[in-house]
């Protein structure tokens, strides 16, 4: 599987927020594993909607803090996305 694979199912499954699902639902890539030299793989990525990525006041590239506060820290929502990945890998639900 590749990243650029891996990607697509996590957004395929829901914003790990909101449960929404759609185009809208964007991959943030977690900063928790950005070494500084360049974007973080495609396998540390949370699938958020837009809105709470970078489309108002609360969403996490406009105030890390506060989108801390509401919906939970990055680590634990990174951890999520992979439990739910393992899962569905684990039942053979991935398409790959």
């Amino acid at each position: 599987m590749t990243g650029k694979q891996y990607k697509i199912f996590v957004l395929a499954q829901g914003c790990i927020v909101t449960g929404e699902t759609g185009p809208h639902v964007v991959p943030h890539h977690a900063k928790c594993f950005n070494s500084g030299f360049g974007q973080v793989s495609d396998f540390f990525v949370i699938p958020l909607v837009n809105h709470l990525h970078t489309g108002y006041k609360g969403s996490f590239h406009h105030d890390r803090s506060l989108f801390e506060d509401q919906n939970g820290r990055e680590m634990d929502l990174l951890a999520r996305t992979i439990e739910r990945a393992m899962t569905a890998l684990k039942n053979n639900e991935m398409p790959f």
